[in-house]
């Protein structure tokens, strides 16, 4: 069997029934010089299906800049300030935005994802939300590389006001048409039939996401499309801006380099991940091996680093079975129960204590009791926990439901690969306890 037709059929096997969720779609597309193979997971799923791609939107923004600075309409160089209001960061320029060195945080200060609806977080977080949050936003010299998801917002926006076109009319005549994309649109309005999304147990609604930053939806074709290009560029304005948006801009360490908005790898090898709530996706190029690999999965959040690893063994010709999530010992679940009992016995300090110094920073164990005194007050006296724990790349997360006797509630928790809390997130509770993995 040919290489690409091998690949892609072994990796949707290495994450098939993986994910403890009923409904998943798995999807891998392998390119080489041979052609291209699609392998979809389950077999009836609609050939036209459209996944949320996430953070691999930030490579096709990534394309459409160097595409405007070859024209001349802006320049790497330019200062923001050139086409934002950006108060005290105006001296910024689009380059750093571009290699996330700018500074910025991962998120703006006037976004507070802490309150945000957690089905929903970005939503009505627009243009000009963000450039409200440039101009109060610290940058911190002292991160020579940071991952903005603000500032490849910014970039979208400055592609707006250079060009005069939307990031929708951009995105859509610069690269989706000339690349015959007709399944892949900004938001859920193309073409295609729109994939549900899953996470905790259930299905999960799409996200307002941050444009440039994300907001693509594509189909597996689609992504396959724009890899085999991204590994072969045509000999067009278009490909002189792929390959442009490819090559290294600076060293990020050990061995890898950033590029604008791909990560170029030890081996050379060009990758993106991206995820939203309910789907998680990557893309790889590897122009040394003359390879490339696209993965698209209807289940998030925190799955990419997986689909990365399993995609590049494929890329390098060994089984991708070996990055397959193993099943998690005994010993989480314990560790959830355990965190379940000192938030219903009002213990939340000692929750607290457990957490990482990152997550201590952003929460106090004030705003913990009182979020969960007023999600339990009057439910009575708490009954079964069902707790479902899973370990994409390392990181296990926990879907926990807490029966009590007038309700329910559903609660999330992440772990670092120390087991210390990373994140806790009180949840709208499922009609039905979520299902455990077989």
């Amino acid at each position: 069997m040919a290489w690409n037709a091998d690949a892609a059929r072994s990796l949707t096997e290495t994450f098939d029934g993986s994910f403890g969720t009923p409904g998943v779609v798995i999807a891998a597309a392998c390119v080489d010089d041979a052609g291209t193979a699609v392998h979809v997971s389950p077999g009836d799923t609609p050939a036209d299906g459209r996944f949320e791609i996430g953070s691999v939107t930030k490579t096709m923004t990534a394309t459409l800049l160097a595409l405007l600075d070859a024209e001349g309409t802006l320049r790497l160089d330019d200062e923001i300030g050139r086409w934002l209001s950006a108060g005290p960061n105006s001296g910024i320029t689009v380059r750093q935005l571009a290699t996330h060195t700018s500074g910025l945080p991962r998120a703006a200060p006037n976004l507070d994802l802490r309150n945000a609806d957690p089905a929903n977080p970005w939503a009505g977080y627009g243009f000009d939300r963000a450039e409200e949050g440039l101009r109060q936003a610290v940058a911190d010299p002292e991160r020579p590389w940071q991952y903005s998801n603000l500032g490849y917002q910014l970039v979208a926006l400055v592609l707006e006001r250079a060009s005069g076109r939307t990031f929708e009319e951009l995105i859509t005549s610069r690269l989706f048409e000339p690349l015959a994309m007709t399944g892949s649109s900004v938001g859920s309005d193309g073409a295609g039939t729109p994939l549900p999304g899953h996470a905790h147990g259930g299905e999960q609604r799409r996200w307002d996401q941050p444009l440039g930053a994300g907001g693509v939806e594509s189909t597996i074709g689609d992504l396959a499309t724009y890899v085999r290009t991204c590994l072969r560029p045509p000999p067009t304005p278009l490909g002189a801006a792929i390959t442009g948006a490819q090559a290294p801009q600076l060293p990020i360490g050990d061995g890898r380099h950033q590029a604008l908005a791909w990560r170029v790898l030890d081996d050379g090898t060009r990758a993106h991940s991206g995820g939203t709530g309910g789907f998680s996706s990557v893309v790889l190029v590897d122009p040394g091996r003359g390879r490339g690999v696209a993965m698209l999965v209807s289940c998030g959040p925190g799955y990419g680093d997986g689909l990365g690893k399993a995609g590049r063994l494929a890329l390098a010709g060994d089984d991708p079975r070996a990055a397959r999530p193993q099943p998690l010992g005994p010993e989480w679940d314990d560790r959830v129960r355990e965190i379940v009992q000192l938030l219903l016995d009002g213990r939340t300090a000692e929750v607290l204590a457990r957490a990482t110094a990152v997550f201590q920073s952003r929460i106090s164990a004030e705003r913990i009791d009182s979020a969960w005194g007023d999600r339990t007050r009057d439910l009575g006296p708490a009954g079964e926990v069902t707790v479902s724990c899973h370990g994409p790349s390392g990181h296990v997360t926990a879907d926990v439901r807490i029966a009590f006797a007038n309700g329910a509630i559903a609660l999330w928790i992440a772990f670092d690969p120390a087991g210390q809390i990373a994140g806790l997130r009180l949840l709208p509770p499922p009609e039905e306890p979520a299902p455990l993995p077989d």
